[in-house]
């Protein structure tokens, strides 16, 4: 009977011990691909690195940069250069034009190669490809004609001074104007226009203005900066912060004064239901309003430094100092007792073709524009190059 049980317990366990054995040669491979599998993650992570930096460095040296034109750009980033870093492996980067025609915009896609892409090497491999959409966030000054460019009429009275010299070449030659326009431009009063290429450029086409406006991809990477800052008013945010009421739509306009402060940064505010405007077919109904009133600048500011981006019209109803960009989407107003001053860029685009700019100020006070390229830039607010695109990330399930 004990012989009988001994031999039966070695029946039982003999094929268990064989599972058990296979099952641990089987885990051995398990590991190694699953190790394999997350180099070629990481390396496709390291290639959509270097595709981003690379894009960003070519932006912000020449607008014209070969791997910013064509379809695709060249090598390396062409999809078919096989970088290779130390043993671990390798990636490909292609970098095309996403679909859509927005000039601001480029699809990288990246593809991690463990231990490499060479179809001769008879190792095993692991593949893991990742894609997103990057957007350009250009530095307007190095676009821009003008200190104050306006799409559309400009009236200008009282004392004004509007400046457009261009010391500084990261922003091209001592070729800017003070002011250009697309229509008239009236003058009143003391009012004193000087430039790089002259004073005033009027009656220009609507063209001259398209380096200088943002596209909807560059309007909705801004956007996401001024959510993550807290500087957003739009639909969900009406009074900015971080916490939003839920809301899809918005009043459409604010008042930064004592109350509610000008932050620096990215400041944005957007339409009321929070979509672009399509200057071919809107009513122009959701535009928005904002207005500078007094005490905007919490103490100790001195001036708003960053870049104010308006879904709408501009309205500077206080003498205040800032440096950076000026965007309005629709019409910009100065009407002020104090002084005022704009360093860097003001941008009217006037997407409603009636008012465009009106610079008056009141009695005693008075308004300087002055082109500054590094503050148009504030590039130690704004990040300039390419930034990826909210939401667009997506893994391959190969």
């Amino acid at each position: 009977m004990a012989l009988s049980l001994t031999l039966l317990a070695l029946a039982l366990l003999g094929p268990i011990m064989l599972a058990f054995a296979t099952l641990a040669d089987t885990e051995l491979s398990i590991a190694a691909n699953q190790l394999r599998a997350s180099q070629a993650r990481a390396l496709a992570e390291s290639g959509f690195e270097y595709g981003l930096r690379t894009l960003s460095r070519a932006i912000l040296a020449d607008a014209a940069d070969p791997l910013l034109s064509g379809p695709v750009a060249p090598p390396p980033l062409d999809g078919r250069t096989f970088i290779a870093l130390a043993r671990t492996g390798g990636f490909t980067v292609r970098v095309a034009h996403a679909p859509g025609g927005d000039a601001q915009v480029r699809t990288i896609t990246a593809v991690g190669w463990t231990p490499t892409d060479n179809p001769l090497d008879m190792r095993i491999k692991a593949r893991r490809q990742i894609a997103a959409d990057v957007v350009a966030i250009p530095h307007p000054g190095a676009r821009a004609p003008c200190a104050l460019c306006v799409n559309g009429p400009l009236n200008l009275s009282g004392s004004v001074t509007i400046e457009g010299a261009n010391p500084d070449r990261a922003c091209g030659e001592d070729l800017k104007y003070g002011t250009v326009t697309r229509d008239e431009t009236t003058v009143g009063g003391p009012v004193a226009i000087s430039g790089g290429a002259g004073g005033s450029a009027q009656h220009r086409p609507s063209a001259d203005f398209d380096p200088v406006t943002f596209s909807p991809a560059v309007l909705d990477a801004l956007k996401t900066l001024a959510r993550r800052n807290g500087t957003y008013f739009g639909p969900g945010f009406p009074t900015g912060g971080r916490t939003g009421d839920g809301r899809t739509t918005w009043s459409g306009r604010v008042t930064f004064d004592a109350a509610n402060p000008l932050p620096d940064g990215v400041v944005f505010v957007d339409t009321t239901d929070g979509h672009h405007v399509d200057p071919q077919g809107s009513t122009f109904s959701t535009l928005a309003g904002a207005r500078i009133g007094d005490g905007a600048l919490a103490p100790p500011a001195e001036a708003f430094r960053g870049w104010l981006i308006v879904n709408g019209s501009l309205e500077i109803a206080a003498g205040l100092a800032i440096r950076g960009l000026v965007y309005a989407l629709d019409s910009l107003t100065y009407q002020a007792g104090g002084a005022g001053s704009i360093e860097g860029l003001a941008l009217a685009l006037n997407v409603q073709n009636t008012l465009g700019a009106r610079i008056a100020p009141t009695a005693g006070g008075s308004m300087t524009i002055r082109f500054d390229c590094g503050h148009a830039g504030a590039g130690d607010r704004v990040p300039h190059g390419f930034i990826l695109a909210r939401g667009s990330y997506r893994e391959a399930s190969d």
